[in-house]
């Protein structure tokens, strides 16, 4: 029997744990916030998180941790990428030399 998996971690298709990004390769990449998302049962409140002040070899998933939802009070908190910062990248906002 396998052990239980963490729900902070992704798996590969072999049930394999992939390493999560951490705050530090986070902002090598140029990202500069991730989104934070209470799971209260009726809350889904949603917050944009500075990564700046994080350790840097600090596991993304591993800031829910020490989060608190300041809607609800809640503690379930899943940290996802910032998806208005991946879709400017993705579009080329900031670049220079267009």
């Amino acid at each position: 029997m396998s052990p239980p998996r963490n729900p902070r971690r992704a798996y590969d298709a072999n049930g394999n744990e992939i390493p999560p990004v951490t705050v530090g390769q986070s902002l090598a990449e140029g990202y500069r916030t991730v989104m934070a998302y209470c799971e209260a049962h009726n809350c889904g409140h949603g917050a944009e998180v500075p990564l700046k002040g994080w350790s840097a070899d600090l596991p993304v998933p591993h800031m829910a941790l020490r989060l608190r939802c300041s809607k609800c009070g809640g503690r379930r908190i899943r940290m996802m990428v910032n998806v208005t910062e991946l879709y400017a990248r993705a579009h080329g906002a900031g670049r220079t030399g267009r």
